[in-house]
C-alpha cells in the first residue's frame, strides 16, 4: 500500500525550522510581525514585523500638539469653573426671590383683618406669624455650632442642595396654614440660613481657588502637586467671582415683588386709605406704624388663584435644586474632603462645641443679622409698596427727597407722603 504523506502545520515547529519529516502547510491568516510575502514593508510602505517601530503602531497623531491640547483642557475647567459660579448664583437669586416674595404676600394676606376672619376664623394667624418669625430670626443663632459639621458631613455641594431644599419646604407648607406647618418649616428654615450662606461661600471661595489652579497650571507643573499656592494668590478671582454672586443675589429683590406687581397689587387700596390714620413714620414708629388700617385687600383673592401662585413658587424653588444639583460641580475632590460618616457619634457631638474656638465663625455673624433685614424688607413693602419710605414735609415747602413728585397730599393732614429712593 502507498503510503501518503501527512500534512502538518505547526508554527512553533515552523519558526525553529523543524520539518520533522512533515510538509508545513501555509497559515490561512499571516501571523503578526512575521514577513509577508511583499517583504518587510506593507501597503503603505510602513516597514512590518518585529523591525516596526512602535511609535507607528500605538503612538500618538503625527499632528498631534501636546501643549495645545493641555491648553484646551486647561480652558475647559475654567469654563466649568464659570458654569459652577453662575449656577451658584441665579440658584441663590430664585431661592431668596421666592422665599422673600411669598413671605411678603404672607405677611400681607395674614394681616388683612377681613380675610382672617374669612378664610381662617379664630386660628391666630398673627400669633403665628410671630413664632414663624421667631423661628427664621432666632434659631440661625444656634446654627452656628452645627454649621461646619454639616458642611463637612454633607459636602459643600450637597449642603447647598439641602439647604436650598428646605427653603422650598417652606413654600410647600403654604399650601394648608397651620400652626403645624408653618412654625416647623419656618424652624426648620432657621437652620437652614447660616449652613446655606456658609456653603456658598466657602463654593464661590473654592472656585476662584480652582480657577486660578486652571489658570497657572504650568506653574503648578513646575512647583509640583504637592505644593500650595502663595497665600492670597486667588484673591483678584474671589473679588471677581463675589461680585457676581451678589449681582445676581441682589436680584431676588427685584424678583420678589414679581408676586407683588402680578397678583397682589389688584387687591389691595392705595396708600390714601391704607395709611390714613398713620400721623407719625420713622424713628417715632416701632413695629407695624401706628394707626396702620386693619383692612388693605379690597377683595379677597380666590383660593384657586393663590394655589396657582403658589403653586408656581413652588416650580421656581424646586428648579432652583434642580439648578444647584445639576449644574454646579463639586467644591472638593473625594479625597480633598474629610468624610465625618467613619467618626463615632460621640466625636461629632463634641465638633460643635470645638468649632466655636474657630475664629472663622466670627464672620458667619452678618449672615443671619442680614437675614433679619428680610422681615424689614417684608414689612416696608407692606406698608409703602416695597422699598419706599415715608416722610412727611409741610405743606407747601419742598422735601429734599429725590422722588417728591410721587407723593400726593393727604386730605386730612398738612403734610405730603412721598415715596423715597432706597
Amino acid at each position: 500500500m502507498k503510503e501518503v504523506p501527512t500534512r502538518c502545520w505547526c508554527p512553533e515547529l515552523q519558526g525553529l525550522g523543524l520539518g520533522l519529516g512533515m510538509e508545513a502547510e501555509p497559515p490561512l491568516y499571516p501571523v503578526a510581525g512575521a514577513a509577508g510575502p511583499q517583504g518587510d514593508e506593507d501597503r503603505l510602505g510602513v516597514p512590518d514585523g518585529p523591525e516596526a517601530p512602535l511609535d507607528e503602531l500605538v503612538g500618538a497623531y503625527p499632528n498631534y500638539n501636546e501643549e495645545e491640547e493641555e491648553r484646551r483642557y486647561y480652558r475647559r475647567k475654567r469654563l466649568g469653573v464659570v458654569k459652577n459660579v453662575l449656577a451658584a448664583s441665579a440658584g441663590g437669586m430664585l431661592t431668596y426671590g421666592v422665599y422673600l416674595g411669598l413671605l411678603q404676600m404672607q405677611l400681607i394676606l395674614h394681616y388683612d383683618e377681613t380675610y382672617r376672619e374669612v378664610k381662617y376664623g379664630n386660628m391666630g394667624l398673627p400669633d403665628i406669624d410671630s413664632k414663624m418669625l421667631m423661628g427664621i430670626n432666632v434659631t440661625p443663632i444656634a446654627a452656628l455650632l452645627y454649621t461646619p459639621v454639616l458642611i463637612r458631613f454633607f459636602g459643600t455641594k450637597w449642603m447647598m442642595f439641602l439647604a436650598v431644599g428646605i427653603y422650598a419646604l417652606f413654600v410647600s407648607t403654604n399650601y394648608w396654614e397651620r400652626y403645624y406647618t408653618l412654625v416647623p418649616s419656618a424652624v426648620a428654615l432657621g437652620m437652614a440660613i447660616v449652613p446655606l450662606w456658609a456653603s456658598m461661600g466657602n463654593y464661590i471661595t473654592r472656585m476662584s481657588q480652582k480657577y486660578y489652579e486652571y489658570s497657572h497650571y504650568k506653574e503648578q507643573d513646575e512647583q509640583g502637586p504637592q505644593q500650595r499656592p502663595p497665600r492670597g494668590s486667588h484673591a483678584p478671582y474671589l473679588l471677581v467671582f463675589q461680585a457676581i454672586f451678589y449681582s445676581f443675589f441682589h436680584l431676588s429683590f427685584a424678583c420678589a415683588q414679581l408676586p407683588m406687581i402680578y397678583f397682589l397689587n389688584y387687591y389691595l387700596y392705595d396708600l390714601n386709605h391704607t395709611l390714613f390714620n398713620v400721623h407719625s413714620c420713622g424713628t417715632k414708629s416701632h413695629g407695624i406704624l401706628t394707626g396702620f388700617n386693619k383692612t388693605v385687600l379690597r377683595t379677597l383673592p380666590r383660593s384657586r388663584n393663590l394655589i396657582v401662585v403658589e403653586s408656581v413658587l413652588m416650580a421656581v424653588a424646586f428648579s432652583a435644586m434642580l439648578l444647584v444639583l445639576g449644574l454646579c460641580g463639586a467644591a472638593y475632590r473625594p479625597t480633598e474632603e474629610i468624610d465625618l460618616r467613619s467618626v463615632g457619634w460621640g466625636n461629632i457631638f463634641q465638633l460643635p462645641f470645638k468649632h466655636v474656638r474657630d475664629f472663622r465663625l466670627r464672620h458667619l455673624v452678618p449672615f443671619f443679622i442680614y437675614s433679619g433685614f428680610e422681615v424689614l424688607f417684608a414689612c416696608t413693602g407692606f406698608a409703602l409698596r416695597s422699598w419706599a419710605s415715608c416722610m412727611k414735609t409741610k405743606r407747601g415747602r419742598t422735601s429734599s427727597s429725590p422722588s417728591i413728585t410721587g407723593g400726593r397730599p393727604w386730605p386730612s393732614l398738612p403734610y405730603t407722603w412721598a415715596p423715597a429712593c432706597p
